[in-house]
């Protein structure tokens, strides 16, 4: 064999020699901690391997085997820990069906009461009616007394005005105070004051045509415009006589028309 020197040997006898140091105090520092080990009886992280007690001659032997095994000998792990046993399992709990959620409660509004009805309109007045006044009927006199100044449509003496006139009323002695009474049914359609003639009037319509008018009365009559009065009902009473029959003295003044034309009232009077 071919002996080959140079620098490339010298290298690696350098490298050798490094190599073989370093091996050496390996195994004197594992030495020195198995020595320690022993000593205080530790156990040797190799449990399952048996301690070897050596000698000072034969350190050298055991190192080498001891170096040549290291290499060689896969590092053991320690034993995986036991998985901690799972607690026991609980009985599971039996849930109850999951009920539907309730609908919805709508809130219907109370019923409110029905307003109370208006108040019914009071029922109208009945309108009073009467027969209509015929001649053949006749009518009751005012009252009962002397004709002072009868009805005439030929001229006769005035002693109010000292002449000679007609007369379209028939004019009886009274009391002031006396009642005056309607001739017939009908309806008070108007009362009034007529200073110079009439005084304080009522007039009455009685129906068909026909009206008559009491005069010189009391101020304060007995009836109302619109109201039915009947044949011989009260409607006043006599009061001071007027400017145009003042010298007649105290008198009840009878008028009566038949569509609008004077009728003497002598012809419908009633006999005493």
């Amino acid at each position: 064999m071919k002996n080959v020197s140079g620098p490339e040997n010298s290298v690696f006898r350098k490298k050798g020699f490094f190599i073989a140091l370093y091996s050496c105090l390996g195994v004197v520092a594992i030495l020195a901690v198995v020595v320690t080990f022993a000593n205080r009886g530790i156990t040797s992280p190799y449990e399952d391997e048996p301690t070897v007690y050596v000698g000072a001659d034969g350190v050298e032997s055991y190192l080498a085997q001891a170096q040549e095994e290291a290499w060689f000998r896969p590092r053991q792990t320690p034993p995986p820990e036991p998985a901690p046993t799972p607690p026991p399992a609980q009985p599971q709990q039996r849930t109850q069906p999951r009920q539907a959620p309730e609908p919805p409660q709508i809130e219907t509004p109370e019923p409110t009461a029905p307003e109370p009805a208006p108040p019914a309109p009071p029922p109208a007045p009945t309108v009073e009616t009467f027969e209509p006044f015929t001649a053949d009927a006749g009518m009751v006199w005012p009252l009962y007394g002397e004709v002072v100044m009868p009805f005439s449509d030929t001229h006769i003496w005035n002693t109010t005005f000292e002449r000679w006139s007609t007369n379209d009323n028939l004019q009886i002695a009274a009391r002031e105070g006396d009642p005056v009474r309607a001739g017939a049914d009908g309806r008070v359609v108007a009362i009034g004051n007529n200073d110079f003639w009439q005084g304080n009037y009522v007039t009455i319509d009685h129906g068909d045509g026909w009206v008559s008018t009491l005069g010189q009365l009391m101020e304060n009559v007995l009836v109302n415009e619109g109201d039915v009065v009947r044949a011989g009902e009260v409607i006043g009473g006599v009061g001071l006589p007027s400017i145009g029959s003042a010298r007649s003295g105290t008198h009840a003044r009878l008028q009566i028309t038949h569509n609008d034309s004077l009728v003497n009232p002598y012809d419908l009077l009633q006999e005493r």
